[in-house]
């Protein structure tokens, strides 16, 4: 009757144990996912922050793009493209797109910038 008895304790214990695995696999998926995320927004942040500090003449030649960036435990590539160039004008789209380990779908970001023109010292209002 023991033997019987523990034959059955350690066949319950072997099904809540593999229920248990199965929550922490996808436990550790979703923290993956979620850090990839983050990464990814950082990344944005950052390439944000590059081309609002690049000069205003330096904007069309910095089109194209870059592999091999990182953020954290990300790598990335991250190309631009000038949308709107005018004299007064331009708009500059980033994608960030996640390469290696950390798989995150690509983001995108728009960044407005103009040309500040300084008012003439002649205008009097």
């Amino acid at each position: 009757m023991t033997l019987i008895e523990v034959m059955l304790a350690l066949a319950i214990l072997s099904v809540v144990l593999m229920g248990l695995g199965g929550l922490m696999f996808q436990a550790a998926r979703h923290t993956r996912q979620s850090a990839a995320a983050t990464y990814r927004g950082s990344a944005l942040a950052s390439a944000e922050s590059w081309s609002r500090g690049l000069p205003w003449d330096n904007l069309p030649g910095s089109v194209g793009c870059v592999d091999s960036l990182t953020v954290g435990q990300m790598l990335y590539t991250r190309c631009a493209d000038l949308v709107t160039d005018t004299p007064r004008f331009r708009q500059l789209r980033i994608v960030i797109a996640p390469i290696g380990a950390l798989v995150a779908v690509p983001d995108t970001v728009m960044v407005d910038r103009s040309r500040f023109i300084p008012p003439s010292p002649f205008n009097v209002n």
